[in-house]
């Protein structure tokens, strides 16, 4: 019952100068936006979350250092993360990844929390 859960995953392709764009392979950040639901029952305070982003040809987007975190146990890899101060009550997440040479096509998006996947989702971009 104490288990956060992402909802409304959103990604949007921004320029250089961080507006809005329409077609992906013109971007030079992604930036995934999501609601972590409140939850009584889940502790509060200051909590790391993980973003994963599949490209369409099947390779998770990372940096070249390859950050890792713990999930279960084991290391995986992640594209971008974020420290949040959840307070129990709905809270609006945006986290931001830079690259480039992004390719149209559907893209998984999976959301790590607290050793918890709390949320996916897949976004077609243009």
């Amino acid at each position: 019952g104490s288990v956060l859960r992402a909802r409304d995953i959103n990604m949007i392709a921004l320029n250089s100068r961080g507006k809005d764009i329409s077609r992906v392979k013109n971007a030079a950040t992604l930036r995934v936006d999501f609601t972590i639901g409140a939850n009584e029952l889940a502790a509060a305070g200051n909590r790391p979350i993980y973003l994963c982003i599949t490209s369409p040809d099947g390779y998770m987007l990372a940096t070249e250092a390859m950050p890792t975190f713990t999930y279960q146990g084991s290391k995986k890899g992640y594209s971008a993360s974020r420290e949040v101060d959840y307070q129990n009550e709905d809270l609006d997440v945006s986290i931001f990844y830079n690259g480039s040479g992004f390719t149209p096509g559907v893209y998984k998006v999976d959301i790590y929390m607290s050793d918890n996947h709390i949320g996916s989702s897949e976004i077609d971009m243009r």
